[in-house]
């Protein structure tokens, strides 16, 4: 199926109505700061070709597709997923412009065609498996989207050199004795990076409930379904010699929906906002 496949009008087709629901009002919300998705290319392959697609300048939310010939052999697992990120086969395949720009200057996501991820995960003996529609495709672009707007705050390292030298600058005054805390200065501290398949999955999941709630149904089946066997596991563990089920950085995605169900249910617009806010002392 993969050897010899080339994509369809509506394979291609599916991608841009992915990115235009990236970019249309009712996700405003999820993608407030516009700069922050905005040179961000979106890839997908077939046997023959790279389907690049540039955004183009001084045009928010507007593409142009590009081909490049390739002789890969791509693996499954670049087909029936999406990625915040490429192989780095196809990356090596790519522009030189794009190539040698980091990923907060250019960010890359990239992923099979709607007919291979579909075929794809309809092998999979998943029970209830949420990622086999038209549907499901269209919200995983958003994912992956959600999961490039969360990294481009640079929330989980100390990114800013000017607030790093100020806070270096403070400290040795503190040690000298020559300053005193007393100008209300916040101490702003890096998030957990697993925040951001939080941000992912609620992206995902909001825009699904707002455009696409066959897949929403569906996800929450899987998701109750994966809960129930959680629980079970969950409740025979030492939690003083064992990680727990949603331990985020073993089971990312488990922490994902149990936590992201809960803060969306609870903050249904304001999560975004509380998702990439800076945790910060005053002192």
């Amino acid at each position: 199926m993969i050897k010899n496949y080339l994509a369809t009008k509506t394979d291609l087709e599916t991608i841009e109505e992915g990115l235009k629901a990236v970019w249309s009002p009712e996700l405003n919300f999820i993608f407030n700061k516009k700069e922050f998705i905005a040179s961000t290319v979106v890839v997908s392959y077939d046997s023959k070709y790279i389907y690049l697609w540039m955004p183009v300048r001084n045009k928010l939310g507007k593409y142009f597709l590009r081909k490049i010939p390739h002789s890969l052999s791509i693996p499954s697992k670049y087909h029936y997923a999406w990625y915040a990120g490429l192989w780095e086969k196809i990356e090596e395949s790519l522009p030189s412009s794009i190539r040698k720009a980091s990923r907060f200057v250019i960010p890359r996501i990239g992923g099979g065609l709607l007919t291979l991820f579909i075929g794809l995960q309809k092998s999979y003996r998943v029970k209830i498996n949420p990622y086999t529609t038209r549907e499901s495709y269209l919200a995983t672009v958003i994912h992956e989207f959600g999961h490039i707007y969360w990294s481009q705050h640079k929330l989980w390292w100390y990114s800013n050199k000017e607030e790093n030298l100020s806070y270096l600058q403070l400290a040795s005054q503190l040690f000298l004795k020559k300053t005193t805390m007393t100008s209300q200065m916040p101490v702003n501290l890096p998030s957990s990076a697993n925040l951001g398949e939080l941000y992912a999955f609620c992206a995902e999941y909001s825009a699904s409930h707002i455009l696409w709630s066959d897949h929403q149904k569906i996800l929450d089946g899987y998701i109750q379904n994966r809960l129930k066997s959680l629980t079970m596991l969950e409740k025979k563990k030492d939690l003083n010699q064992e990680d727990s089920v949603i331990e985020p950085n073993k089971s990312p995605h488990d922490f994902a929906s149990v936590i992201g169900k809960i803060i969306l249910t609870r903050y249904p617009k304001l999560w975004p906002k509380i998702l990439t806010g800076r945790p910060s002392l005053i002192g």
